[in-house]
């Protein structure tokens, strides 16, 4: 991601405005020149049983890791 592209980053783009750093005008040009990728989508097919049957199988367990000095630690 290069720098001018960070600068759009949307999850920082309204603190950049805010800021002075970005003008609303500069953000609506740059989104209106993104290319339309609507095509590429694709539809998601959760099955929502099997979830909460994955969940049911984790619940309770405990995963345990160790820190840098070989301890275990939950």
């Amino acid at each position: 991601m290069s720098q001018k592209d960070k600068l759009y980053d949307v999850r920082v783009v309204d603190r950049y405005i805010k800021e002075g750093m970005l003008t609303e005008k500069n953000y609506a040009g740059y989104i209106k020149k993104l290319p339309d990728v609507a095509e590429k989508g694709q539809t998601l097919i959760i099955d929502e049983e099997e979830i909460a049957a994955d969940t049911e199988e984790t619940e309770g367990e405990v995963e345990t890791t160790e820190d840098q000095q070989g301890t275990e630690i939950e």
